[in-house]
Order: structure tokens, then C-alpha cells, then sequence
């Protein structure tokens, strides 16, 4: 055994001894804690952990000094035997296991902040290892694979070394968990940032050997890292408005917040914003996250959205605003598919070290679907290092009512963890019920260790902020009373009933798009299934030859989706009248895809019946602009109107069309199709609309609609399902984690679990065979089919040109997967399809991924 442990050898010349590789770390997590810790949560640690903040700083650079002490291990040094056999433990276990004892200098009894410290450096790796408190207090004696009497030597020593080199810094009188967790994130960035083998180079040819003048050495400029992978916290200016930012005079809510609320702000809370669709939440959150990052010294921001489309949209307007507001801070795009986003991946500003997923949370400013964020709920590796990131920042929860009772159980979770940490939130809604927005504000403050005083009611138009005491701030009666005249628009919610037929639907819908092809208009068609989407779409096309009919749903090529969906943005945005896009009459059918999210505007929207709140997301694509004076709305539709196809028959033994009861609650549909019934056509928004909405999506076993029972009892199982099983993944409630490994599993990857629940889906990848007997991604043979291991430029060809499905459709048609493909994460689990046409399915240029019925 060599007397100078080694800690990176592998792409180096030489092995880099582990006591320099340990006093990088804590050198890096110092000027983290000046540069990437905010202000505020160096507050909160230094507090929780009953220190200063100095005091805190160095405990945290200890941490990171100590991350690796488990390298000093026979296994390890001699890398023998192998990971997994008889006589190998891995050395985050060893750390975890020995540096009790090392700190405590084998003197007496172990106290609960040296086991937390044990814990918490055993857990670097993102899994936290039980406690074993037996074989802690005597690890030599009863662990043999750490070594003998002599590896404990070598191992007092590293400790000793680093110990005196930071000045020999105290341990906290206390480490509650929630602050190792956190901490725990802050070792990992360290070690990450020191380990990269480019940078572990340079510090052998140009770092002093002696330890404390590599420690000083490594302080000095360490920052250039730190900066280069841009992990630095922004620094917005000290005011931010509505008409400093866009332009414009702030609308009554946006007012309302930044007279009523922001002057009374005095630390982290949840704001809750409910308005219509295109009313401005959007910059009034961003208003209302500046100024509560100010009051919590936590300056950083996370966009979450049900949907990457929705993301990608999202990350261009945060963009403008942060460049408007921080120019030069990176926004990252945080979703699966990024990589493989053009504009995105074209963005100089972003640095690389951020890209990869585990670390786009890091950023200061990031977007993406709520999903990555959610994962810090689920008992899986690095989760720590996600709810490290959103320490830092304040969360904005975007349509916060779209998700299923699966994922708003892990959603409350989360938020029960960002009350604890002091992580200010921000909820956003059109269509939110009074349950969901009690539920998440009482996880919040829960989390954070109290009760809300009062049940929370919130107008609409309006917001509600709740403190972390519990406390609700409200704007005043007149300024909701203000909000709401300010908001009044007149709309109209026509109910069409139909026989449950193709073609009697059909007909429906040509009633109105004969009328928009005779006197111009811009029309959509949102149909609940893809399937009926491509049967309207057909259909419409045949009918309307002379007019543009355009299809949009989720089972296209990803490049055309991406083409398709900006095409629609520039046609009927809010810009396509000014810059003449908008045709004066056009017809676009679509999925939900178009009801979250997507700025555009059209005439007339037409609908399948679907839950009122989601009616009411569509009805928001109907003339939500002011457009220019160079596009006159026609005159048979002059106010907004949903037209909505309904073929509910309450009373038959199958109530709903069976294919819409995989998509949404039979409850919800046979109770929005019985309020539209009985009430008049008009709808005065907002007032009636949140009417609607709380009556059907706020129904209770008290107040659900008397004569659909059954149909409630199905759904209240269905909840009570759904959320038992998120309860099977998602991690412990903060004050009831003492145990660190409680929160991880050493068995479960992200890919293991989910944060949504429903649909197995897979990916299809069409392969064209010309008459040569060549293969192509693209039916023009265009692009060529990789017939190598994919490197990363034909990974993103082959996902340009991917398809989603359910993964059932694959296995039924016949479809293999490509073994070449195996080692790659993102391709491993897809499947070839031999195009255009194999089993039940297709491809087809204009229709996207078709799947024939069965005879």
C-alpha cells in the first residue's frame, strides 16, 4: 500500500493523491457558498444549524474536504476485488461508516450530528446508506473490508490533514436533516466540479503539492470553474415592473400585487394567481418571484409546465424577460428531450457543464416540465441534488390544475419539503378548485412545521399568499371587486348534442366551418382523442379545399410537431395580423396539445366535450387579442364562443364514448355535460366561469351532482388509487425524516419511477428502405438511417424523426428494437418500425402515426 492514498488516477498520467483531491473540494465548496449559494439560504443553513454564517461556510467546506475518505480502503487503493464480490465495499459507504468515529477522535460516545455527517458524506454518490449505528461506533473491529489498524491510520491522517488546513473549524450543534439534504447537494456540486479529469490535470502540472498551499492555491482559482460552468446565483436589479419590463400599464391583478402584497412581504410563502387565459400571469409572476427572491436573499427562479411543447414556448419568454432584467444569466431547459431542442442547444449563453439533466436545476434561472423538479419527491438517486437547486430559488408551478390526483399527491410532498426549506412558491391557474389550492397550501405550510389559521378562499380574478407561519394575505374587497369588472368579457358556451356517431359529429362541425369558408374565419377543431383529430382532419380537408386546414397532435414526427406548432404560433399569435400570417380564414384541428400554453387566437374554437375546466383552457384560445386593425373579425362571430360537441347520454348504460373515459373522469364529463344543459349559452367571465369550474371539479362527496352517484364513487376510487400508489414512491414528509436513507434507494433510477402515472409510451422510429435496399429516417431519403453505433449527432437525427405512442401499440404490431441502440439512454427502449407501414400501424406524411382499427 502506498502511503499516499490515491483519489483520481483513470485519463491521468499519474495518480492525483485523495488529500489534494479533497482539499479542491473544499476549496470549491467555499466559493460556492460565496457564488452559488444565495445570500438567503446561507442565512437559513448558518440558522438551522445554530452557527454563523462563517461558521457555516466552514462546516460546509469540512463536508466537502471529507466527501472521499472513504477512498482509503484496501478495495479501493488496490481496485481489488471487484464492485460487488466478497471483500469490496464501495468507498461512500466507507465514508459513511468511519467518519464518525474519525471526528469524534475515538473518543467516547457518537452523537447525532457526527452520525448525521456519516450519513450525509456516505450519500455523495445520491443514496444515503442505513444508519448500522453498531458498526459506526466500531467499524474497524467489524467491517473488514475497510481495512486493517493501518488503513484506519491512513485514513486519521487525511482527516487531521484537512481538518488543519481549513483552520480547524467546529462541528454545528445541531444537523436537522432537511439542512443535510441541502448540504448534502453542495458536496456534490463540488465534487463534480473537481473531478472533472481536464481540470484535475491541470492541477497536477500547475497547483503547489504541499497541502495548504494547494488549498490556497485551489481558493484563488477555483472561481474560474465555478463561473465557466455558470453556476453563479443572478443578481436582478433591485425593481422590477410591469411597465419598466414590457412596455405596458400593469392590468388590476398584476396592480394589485405589487401595491398590496410586495410592501408586505417579509419572508418565503406560496402565492397563489388565478385569472382567465392571456390575462397576464405569466408577468405577474415573474414580477411577484422577483420580489419575493429580494426578501428571501433567494434570487433564482424554476418555470415548471405540464408538457415539454409548453416548456420549450416558455423558455423563449423567460429568456426575453431574463435578458431584459440579468442579461448574460443562462436559462436552462430542463426536460428529457432538450438536448435535442434547436434553439436551445444553439444558445451560447448556457454553459455545457449545465446540460445534462441532473444539473439544469442548478442554474440559476431554468424552465421545464415540472417533472424534474417533482423527482426530488420520489425516493430515487440525486434527489438531493434537485431539492439543493430549488433551495435556491423560488418555484412557479404553471397550470397547476392539469395534473392527476397521482401527481398532485408527489406535488404536495414537494411542496411540504420547499416549506420546510423556505422555498417561496408560486402557483398558477385559469381553472383551479378551491380543493386543489387548500391542499397544496397545506402541504406547504405543513412542511414548514405550522397550520393555515383559516380555510383559503381565493377570488377569481385574484391571488392569495400564505406564509409559512400560516398567515393568508388577500387584496382588499374593492381591489377584487376592481379585478373582476376589470376582467368582464362576455362569452358564449354553446352545447351542440349529437347523435354518437362519426358522421353525425361531422356534421356539427361542418356547420360552422361552412360558414367560415362562405364569410372568412379562423376556426380550430379540438377533438379529444388523436384518432378523431385525423378522421376531422380528412374530412375537413375534402370538404374545404380551398382552404387551409392544418393538424396538430402528439403523434408526429418530433421535427414536424416542432415545425407544426411553430407555424401555428406565427399564423395566429399575437403578432400573425400585424405581420400579415393570419389568413383570413383558416381551419386548424387539433388535440389538448393546443389548450395549454400555446399564444393563439383564433375566431371560433369548436370542441369535444370535455371537463369544464379544460372547456374553459379552449374557450381562452377564442379571441384572447386585441389583434390590429388589419384583421376584422367576421361578423357572424364577434364575441368569443365555444362551440362544444356533446354526445353524453347520462341515462345509457355507456354514458360516455368508451375511448374518452381512459382520457378523462367519466364524473367530469356526464357533470359538465348536465351544466351545460341547464344553463344558458352565455358566460360571463370570470365570475361564472370559476362557477363552473368549482362545481364540477370542486365536487365533494357532499356536494356532487345527486343523480350521478355511481359514477362519483368510481372517480373518488379511481383518487384514492391513484394516490395510494404515489404514496408507495414518494419520500418521507420532512418531520418525518430523521433517517437519511429514507429518502433514497440504491435499487431506483429516475427511470425506474414516474411522476405521472397512465400510459406506458414508447418510442417509434421509422425506417425507409429504398429500391437499393438502402435505409432512411425519412420517406424522401433525405437523411440516412446510422448503420453504426449512434454518436450523439444521429442520436438527434433519430429522435428528430421519433414518434411517442402507447408502448402496447409497438409489442402488438411486431415492432423489435434495435440491439445497436442498446447502450445508448435514450434509445435503449425504442422500437423500428419498417416504414410506411408495419402491423396496425403507419406513417403518414400529413396524418402522422396512424393506427388502423381491428375488423
Amino acid at each position: 500500500m502506498s502511503e499516499t492514498p490515491w483519489g483520481k488516477w483513470e485519463g491521468l498520467p499519474k495518480p492525483y493523491p485523495l488529500r489534494l483531491h479533497l482539499a479542491d473540494a473544499a476549496a470549491a465548496a467555499t466559493v460556492l457558498w460565496e457564488r452559488h449559494v444565495t445570500a438567503g439560504l446561507r442565512q437559513w443553513i448558518a440558522n438551522e444549524l445554530g452557527s454563523t454564517e462563517s461558521e457555516a461556510r466552514d462546516f460546509a467546506a469540512l463536508l466537502a474536504g471529507l466527501h472521499d475518505t472513504g477512498k482509503a480502503i484496501p478495495c479501493f487503493q488496490n481496485q481489488s476485488p471487484k464492485p460487488g464480490t466478497i471483500g469490496w465495499i464501495s468507498h461512500e459507504e466507507a465514508a459513511h461508516l468511519t467518519l464518525p468515529t474519525l471526528l469524534s477522535g475515538d473518543q467516547g460516545s457518537l452523537d447525532d450530528v457526527l452520525h448525521r455527517v456519516g450519513q450525509l458524506l456516505g450519500g455523495h454518490h445520491g443514496v444515503y446508506h442505513s444508519p448500522k449505528d453498531r458498526d459506526v461506533e466500531q467499524p474497524v473491529r467489524r467491517v473488514a473490508e475497510l481495512g486493517e489498524e493501518h488503513w484506519h491510520g491512513q485514513r486519521q491522517n487525511l482527516v487531521a490533514e484537512i481538518h488543519h488546513t481549513l483552520g480547524k473549524p467546529s462541528l454545528p450543534e445541531r444537523l436537522p436533516p432537511h439542512v443535510a439534504v441541502v448540504l448534502t447537494g453542495l458536496v456534490i456540486v463540488a465534487d463534480w466540479l473537481v473531478s472533472n479529469i481536464d481540470y484535475v490535470r491541470e492541477q497536477q502540472n500547475n497547483a503547489p503539492e504541499e497541502l495548504a498551499d494547494h488549498y490556497e492555491y485551489t481558493l484563488a482559482t477555483i472561481g474560474e470553474e465555478v463561473t465557466g460552468a455558470g453556476l453563479e446565483f443572478p443578481r436582478p436589479p433591485v425593481s422590477v415592473t410591469v411597465r419598466g419590463v414590457w412596455g405596458s400599464d400593469p392590468t388590476r391583478l398584476q396592480e394589485s400585487i405589487s401595491t398590496e402584497l410586495m410592501p408586505r412581504l417579509s419572508g418565503a410563502g406560496m402565492l397563489i394567481i388565478t385569472d382567465t387565459t392571456g390575462s397576464g400571469k405569466t408577468e405577474a409572476a415573474l414580477v411577484g418571484a422577483h420580489a419575493l427572491g429580494r426578501v428571501t436573499g433567494r434570487p433564482g427562479l424554476f418555470w415548471g409546465l405540464p408538457t415539454m411543447a409548453t416548456s420549450d414556448e416558455m423558455r423563449l419568454r423567460l429568456k426575453e424577460f431574463v435578458e431584459a432584467v440579468i442579461p448574460g444569466t443562462p436559462v436552462t431547459l430542463a426536460h428529457s428531450m432538450a438536448a435535442f431542442q434547436h434553439e436551445y442547444r444553439s444558445d451560447q449563453a448556457v454553459p455545457e457543464w449545465l446540460r445534462q439533466l441532473k444539473r439544469t436545476l442548478l442554474a440559476g434561472v431554468s424552465v421545464g416540465t415540472l417533472d424534474q423538479a417533482l423527482t426530488s419527491a420520489l425516493a430515487t438517486r440525486h434527489n438531493m441534488l434537485r431539492l439543493h437547486g430549488l433551495a435556491n430559488k423560488t418555484l412557479i408551478i404553471d397550470e397547476a390544475h392539469s395534473y392527476a390526483p397521482y401527481t398532485r399527491r408527489l406535488l404536495a410532498r414537494l411542496l411540504s419539503w420547499c416549506g420546510r426549506i423556505g422555498v417561496p412558491v408560486i402557483v398558477l391557474s385559469a381553472t383551479l378548485p378551491t380543493p386543489l389550492s387548500r391542499e397544496l397550501a397545506e402541504a406547504y405550510v405543513s412542511g414548514a412545521g405550522n397550520r393555515l389559521e383559516t380555510p383559503l378562499e381565493i377570488s377569481y380574478p385574484g391571488w392569495a399568499f400564505v406564509t409559512t407561519d400560516g398567515e393568508t394575505v388577500l387584496p382588499s374587497e374593492s381591489t377584487t371587486q376592481r379585478m373582476s369588472k376589470s376582467a368582464e368579457r362576455e362569452t358564449q358556451i354553446t352545447r351542440h348534442p349529437h347523435e354518437r356517431s362519426v358522421e353525425a359529429r361531422q356534421a356539427a362541425i361542418n356547420s360552422f366551418t361552412d360558414q367560415a369558408a362562405e364569410d372568412g374565419g379562423c376556426v380550430a377543431v379540438v377533438c379529444n382523442t388523436v384518432q378523431s383529430a385525423q378522421d376531422t382532419f380528412r374530412a375537413l380537408r375534402e370538404r374545404h379545399p380551398d382552404i387551409p386546414v392544418s393538424l396538430l397532435h402528439s403523434r408526429f414526427p418530433w421535427r414536424q410537431r416542432k415545425r407544426i406548432t411553430k407555424d401555428l404560433v406565427t399564423r395566429f399569435g399575437k403578432k400573425g395580423a400585424a405581420d400579415g400570417s393570419r389568413p383570413p380564414r383558416a381551419i386548424v384541428v387539433a388535440t389538448q396539445v393546443i389548450e395549454q400554453s400555446l399564444d393563439v387566437d383564433f375566431d371560433l374554437v369548436i370542441s369535444d366535450i370535455a371537463p369544464i375546466g379544460l372547456l374553459i383552457q379552449r374557450l381562452g384560445r377564442c379571441q384572447r387579442h386585441n389583434l390590429s386593425d388589419e384583421y376584422q373579425r367576421p361578423a357572424w362571430c364577434e364575441s368569443a364562443r365555444l362551440a362544444v360537441l356533446d354526445p353524453i347520454a347520462p341515462n345509457s348504460a355507456a354514458p360516455v364514448p368508451v375511448e374518452w373515459g381512459e382520457i378523462y373522469s367519466p364524473y367530469e364529463l356526464v357533470a359538465t355535460h348536465q351544466v351545460l344543459r341547464e344553463r344558458p349559452p352565455r358566460v360571463h367571465v370570470p365570475e361564472e366561469a370559476d362557477a363552473l369550474v368549482q362545481r364540477v371539479h370542486a365536487a365533494t362527496e357532499e356536494t356532487h351532482e345527486s343523480d350521478l352517484t355511481q359514477l362519483w364513487d368510481e372517480q373518488f376510487g379511481e383518487v384514492r388509487a391513484q394516490r395510494q400508489l404515489a404514496k408507495l414512491v414518494e419520500i418521507p414528509a420532512p418531520e418525518h425524516t430523521d433517517d437519511l436513507a429514507l429518502l433514497t434507494s440504491p435499487d431506483v433510477d429516475e427511470a425506474d419511477v414516474s411522476t405521472r402515472i397512465g400510459v406506458d409510451t414508447a418510442r417509434i422510429v421509422p425506417c425507409y428502405v429504398d429500391e437499393a435496399g438502402k435505409a432512411w429516417l425519412d420517406a424522401q431519403h433525405t437523411e440516412p438511417w446510422p448503420r453504426r453505433r449512434p454518436a450523439n449527432d444521429d442520436v438527434e437525427r433519430i429522435i428528430d424523426f421519433s414518434i411517442t405512442c402507447p408502448r402496447s401499440w409497438a409489442e402488438e404490431s411486431g415492432l423489435e428494437q434495435n440491439p445497436t441502440w442498446s447502450r445508448n439512454g435514450t434509445l435503449r427502449d425504442a422500437y423500428v418500425l419498417s416504414a410506411p407501414n408495419q402491423g396496425r400501424l403507419s406513417v403518414d406524411p400529413e396524418l402522422g402515426l396512424v393506427r388502423t382499427r381491428k375488423e
